[in-house]
């Protein structure tokens, strides 16, 4: 059965699955999940970590879930899992995964899923569904080609081949690759720099991607009008504009990470 522990590191939630020996998927650890990012969002958390103990991040699912399934009950269970990935999708602040060893089928599906992913060089990539007659059952396979287009999705997860963290970056699947050893470290500091920043802008800037890539650009832009412009009347966006006007563009720059940016 697998777990979670959540721990705040200032405004940034630090979220660690935990399913030995191989961080395998299953029901529990999903309804772990989806309570920690809940909490999160809660307690006005401005990023979360998604991070995994143990030798890798995830293994895949726990495919005992699959002997013996009616096509009712694979709805259930898939539908069980749902919640989660739209959590993480929906959250208001930025979400990295933190990937190390094996990111495998669910596993990635659940990194997918995140705003950004940072892996170690010797991480290793695949959806592997298709060794056992399935496909991605959390939504893999579109969100990879989100990331890296559609022919892209169809090799990697026809295939079901392991592909460096090299690869999934120059594939423009994951953001960045670091030393083994160094992504946990990495990963907070970016969340750290990032939970500094205009996390309300964050927010609908998450919001018009997911809405931009269902609908297209110019239903959008429609969108936008609505999502976007009430920041017009944040905090955030009136002192940085008016730091920017007295400051001028050079020296702004210079000083913009002691800008404090309030989300509100």
């Amino acid at each position: 059965m697998g777990h979670t522990d959540y721990q705040a590191v200032d405004a940034v939630a630090v979220v660690t699955m935990s399913s030995p020996p191989a961080s395998l998927f299953d029901e529990e650890l999903s309804d772990h999940l989806l309570a920690d990012v809940e909490r999160a969002s809660d307690e006005g958390k401005r990023a979360l970590i998604l991070q995994a103990d143990g030798a890798v991040f995830s293994g895949g699912a726990d495919v005992s879930m699959f002997r013996s399934r009616t096509i009712s009950g694979a709805r259930e269970l898939i539908g069980r899992s749902m919640p989660l990935i739209a959590a993480i999708e929906d959250a208001p602040f930025p979400v990295i995964a933190a990937v190390h060893g094996l990111c495998l089928a669910a596993g990635l599906e659940l990194a997918l899923a995140c705003d950004l992913i940072v892996a170690e060089e010797s991480a290793r990539f695949a959806q592997v569904e298709a060794m056992i007659g399935a496909t991605t059952f959390l939504g893999g396979v579109y969100r990879l080609a989100e990331r890296c287009g559609p022919a892209r999705a169809r090799e990697i997860t026809f295939g079901a081949e392991q592909y460096t963290a090299a690869t999934f970056e120059r594939w423009n699947i994951i953001n960045r690759v670091v030393p083994d050893g160094e992504v946990r470290e990495h990963a907070l500091d970016w969340a750290q720099r990032l939970a500094k920043g205009p996390t309300a802008a964050h927010a609908v800037t998450k919001r018009l991607v997911r809405y931009g890539l269902a609908h297209g650009p110019r239903e959008a832009d429609l969108y936008l009008l609505d999502a976007a412009t009430p920041l017009f009347e944040s905090h955030d966006m009136q002192h940085a504009v008016g730091e920017l006007l007295s400051q001028g563009a050079r020296k702004f720059r210079a000083n913009h990470n002691q800008l404090v940016f309030e989300n509100r």
